[in-house]
This record gives structure tokens, C-alpha cells and sequence, in this order.
């Protein structure tokens, strides 16, 4: 074996130089896969953020038990059970009337069902002459001091005026009607004047007796079409009723890694997936889904929440419900571990 040389001095000191350098530039390495103290506040705060960007992007939030008459209104595109449909962009917006257009007895009862949502939590604008709306003026003073809450008062976001419930819903004519009930008000300056003319007028009074009226017989069921309400109801629980059981299926599918969709997609076929062939399956013992197969299978229902589209709604909000809730448990623990190729590295001091 040939005698290994020995290195002179100035080889020694280069070698131990380039050794230090590649020991400096390594440093800190380790810190892009763990939280270090002084990153506490940065790390949390973009998962806050994450948390509240997933928040905004879903058009729904779905907890564990799920509402399911939120999933109906998303899914029940087709069905003519539910008439809410015609008033999709209403049903996001109950509390701006601005954006309500034409009106019928069936949007009238909705929104009298739903009641008057006053705006809050907002940072209202100010105008030209830096007068903005104020909250105080949901409230009336009365002559003896006390105060009464104007439920009849609404502001609209999108617009930046405010309208009175029961005249935007009750006054038939366009030619008297208060800026109140047509296209709204934001003369904030005189709007104290505005308001206690208004409350005060007849047109006002009759509308407030009309809308009260309209409640009264809603809620005791006293309407013209009280039994076609009944109708509805009942249909609206029927899918409700369907829908948690396909919800509950999709849940089990999802949990055990299972494949959804086969060869075909029609009822008592073979190859036609596992999602179908678990609803044949439930139709033996429930008496639910044996009906709804039946009105399938008799061409009495064309709405039947069994098709691919369907299937991947309910999957993209149960994996939205799962995530949200990984991003919440992160967000509020002090400590959690990622285990990553079965190597267990510990995120330090995440303060809340």
C-alpha cells in the first residue's frame, strides 16, 4: 500500500477553510422544516390566514352534522319542491333590499319567514360630505326617553341606503311611494327627519299592519294556501331526509377508501358502482329509499341526487368540513407534529 503524504501546512489550513465555509452555509438548514420561537407569531398567522382564505372561498361552511338545508339549496338545482330556487340570489342576500326586484306572494312570505336582518357589523361609508349611516338610527326615542328598535329598518350594503321592510314589500304604488320603499335613502344629514316622517306617515302604518298581519296568519297557519305550505314542507323534509343518508353514504365510501362510480351509471345494473349499489342495498330495509327508487324507476321524480354531479358536491364539502377543521385544531393548539416518511419532527412554541 503505497504511504498515504502528509499534508503541508498551507493544503491543511485551505481544507479546513472550505470546511467552514460549507458549515456556514448549512447553518440553519434545519430551521425551514421547524417553527423557532422567533417565528411563533409569523407561522400562526398564516395559518390564521389560510384558515380564513378557505373560509371566503367556500360558498358554504358544513360543520360534522352538516346543514342540510344549505346542501338542498346548493344541490336542488332541477326540483320544482323548491320554490326558493327562483330567488337564488334573495336567498344570499336577506338583508340587502336593494337587491329585491319583483315581487309575489311567495317572495313576500320568504322574506316575512326569514324577517328583517339589520346590518351591524360593518364599516359604513361616508359620502361626499363625510356623513356616513349611523346605528343609532335603529332605534326611535321616544318623548318619555325610552328607546324602541325600528325592526322595520334595513340597510343596504350594496347600495348604501336604507329601506323600510314592510313598505318595500307592501306599497303597490310607484307614484307615492316613500324613497324608503322604492330606491332607498342616504341623506344621512336630514335622516333623523326622514325616519320619524316616515314611521309616522299612513302609507307606513297600513304597510306595518299588513306585514304584521301576513306574519300572525304564517305562523298560525292561517294563510289561503296554508295546506299547499304543508305540502311544501313535508316535500322539503322528504329530501332532507334523503340527503342525510346520502351524506351518511358518501361519509362511509370516503372512510374506507372506496371507489364511487363503476362502469355504469343506471339503478339495479351490474358494474354500476359502489355508491348505486349501496342505495339498492339500503332500499331493502328503508322504507325511504325503497320509495324514492320507486318514483325513479316510475319516471314520477326526474330529481333524484344520485347522479356524478351530486357525488362530487357532497364530497367537495365533506373534504372542505375536514380541512377547515385540521386548519382550526392547528390554529388553536400550542403544539402539533407533522410525521413526514415516518420521521417525527416537532413544531415548536406555536403560541395561539
Amino acid at each position: 500500500m503505497a504511504e498515504r503524504k502528509k499534508l503541508s501546512g498551507a493544503q491543511y489550513r485551505k481544507r479546513r477553510a472550505a470546511n467552514e465555509g460549507f458549515k456556514t452555509k448549512q447553518a440553519g438548514s434545519l430551521l425551514k422544516y421547524l417553527c423557532s420561537p422567533q417565528r411563533n407569531e409569523n407561522v400562526t398567522d398564516e395559518l390564521k390566514n389560510q384558515v380564513e382564505a378557505d373560509r371566503e372561498a367556500d360558498e358554504m361552511t358544513v360543520s360534522e352534522e352538516f346543514e342540510l338545508h344549505n346542501v338542498i339549496h346548493v344541490a336542488h338545482k332541477e326540483s320544482e319542491v323548491h320554490k326558493i330556487d327562483k330567488f337564488s340570489g334573495l336567498y344570499a342576500n336577506y338583508s340587502d333590499p336593494a337587491s329585491w326586484v319583483v315581487f309575489d306572494d311567495e317572495m313576500r312570505q320568504l322574506l316575512i319567514e326569514h324577517g328583517p336582518k339589520q346590518v351591524d357589523q360593518f364599516d359604513f361609508p361616508k359620502d361626499s360630505l363625510q356623513r356616513k349611516f349611523s346605528k343609532s338610527h335603529y332605534n326611535r326615542r321616544l318623548v318619555n326617553g325610552d328607546e324602541v328598535r325600528r325592526h322595520w329598518l334595513q340597510y343596504s350594503v350594496s347600495n348604501d341606503s336604507v329601506y323600510c321592510f314592510c313598505c318595500k314589500l307592501f306599497t303597490s304604488s310607484t307614484t307615492t311611494a316613500s324613497s324608503l320603499s322604492s330606491n332607498g335613502s342616504h341623506d344621512w344629514k336630514n335622516m333623523s327627519a326622514i325616519l320619524s316622517g316616515h314611521e309616522k306617515s299612513s302609507e307606513h302604518l297600513a304597510n306595518f299592519q299588513s306585514w304584521k298581519e301576513f306574519e300572525l296568519r304564517l305562523r298560525n297557519n292561517n294563510t289561503i294556501d296554508a295546506e299547499h305550505l304543508r305540502l311544501v314542507k313535508k316535500e322539503e323534509q322528504y329530501w332532507q331526509q334523503i340527503l342525510k343518508r346520502l351524506i351518511a353514504l358518501v361519509r362511509v365510501l370516503g372512510m374506507q377508501n372506496l371507489a364511487f362510480r363503476g362502469t355504469h351509471e343506471k339503478l339495479n345494473t351490474a358494474d354500476n358502482g359502489n355508491f348505486l349499489k349501496f342505495v339498492e342495498f339500503l332500499a331493502l330495509f328503508d322504507p325511504l329509499i325503497d320509495e324514492h327508487l320507486r318514483k325513479i324507476e316510475d319516471n314520477e321524480t326526474h330529481v333524484h341526487y344520485l347522479g356524478k354531479d351530486i357525488q362530487n358536491e357532497l364530497i367537495h364539502l365533506l373534504s372542505n368540513a375536514i380541512k377547515q377543521k385540521i386548519l382550526k385544531s392547528a390554529c388553536d393548539a400550542k403544539y402539533f407534529s407533522i410525521i413526514i416518511d415516518c420521521t417525527h419532527l416537532m413544531l415548536v412554541m406555536l403560541n395561539k
